[in-house]
């Protein structure tokens, strides 16, 4: 979920209609700066797992030439570590982004006739605030396929799924509350260049939501970024490089 709260309100996940009163009223005016942030959507799974490799070859790339998505086994994933893994590699990838995009930072432009150009031909982007958010528990089908049908039918039958489990409209207010939790507490700065002061930069340390609150318990190794770094170089950008455009050394931190 990527969001630039100065394109407009953010809308409540749980109506799909109502506007926020807070993100309406604080940013509201065209000349006013709020922060843009990215939320990735975690889970308590994650404390599962203690590496994004666990079970695989050292040397990924290594291997015949397969990337890591390659060397993943073609099986049912039936005690959830692989997806356990996944939430982890989530989350070590808001850790990179945190370092890459935490602070003010100038990219150079090869058009030098384009608008707001500084003397040294780059562009002052802002700082962008980094979310992890878990859900908490949702009635989805990939946890009803995870339980089989026999569980899922008793848990509907006796009303349980409801007393246990979120609706996914629910989730997904939990999530989104993290855009109306920093919008309701924040003044826009009225920065020309759309930069941001010290003192309104965002913390490189983890901000992690759990049932929509901060705060939540995460495992260390979430936040490790020698452990990042390496799933930038052996699992995301062997993915991507010939996708897109990936600058110079970015995630060499």
């Amino acid at each position: 979920l990527m969001t630039n709260i100065n394109n407009g309100p953010s809308t409540s996940a749980s109506s799909g209609k109502e506007e926020s009163e807070a993100s309406s009223s604080s940013c509201s005016s065209s000349s006013s700066f709020c922060m843009p942030m990215i939320i990735n959507v975690g889970s308590s799974a994650h404390l599962r797992a203690s590496s994004v490799f666990d079970g695989y070859a050292n040397d990924i790339n290594g291997e015949h030439g397969k990337s890591f998505i390659e060397t993943i086994p073609d099986i049912p994933d039936s005690d959830l570590s692989t997806y356990a893994q996944s939430k982890l590699a989530i989350m070590q990838f808001s850790t990179l982004l945190r370092h890459q995009l935490g602070s003010n930072r100038r990219d150079k432009i090869n058009n030098s006739n384009e608008q707001h150009v500084t003397n040294d031909e780059t562009r002052l982007f802002p700082p962008v605030r980094i979310i992890d958010a878990h859900p908490g528990l949702v009635w989805t089908p990939l946890l009803r396929n995870h339980i089989g049908n026999a569980a899922t039918d008793m848990l509907q039958k006796t009303g349980l799924a409801n007393w246990i489990y979120k609706c996914p409209s629910e989730g997904a207010s939990a999530i989104v509350s993290a855009v109306d939790y920093y919008t309701s507490r924040e003044e826009p700065s009225k920065s020309s260049d759309c930069g941001a002061s010290t003192e309104e930069m965002p913390s490189k340390e983890q901000i992690y939501f759990v049932n929509g609150r901060p705060g939540g318990y995460a495992a260390s190794e979430s936040r490790d970024l020698d452990a990042s770094s390496r799933l930038w170089k052996e699992v995301i950008l062997p993915e991507v490089e010939d996708i897109v455009k990936v600058p110079k050394g970015w995630g060499a931190e």
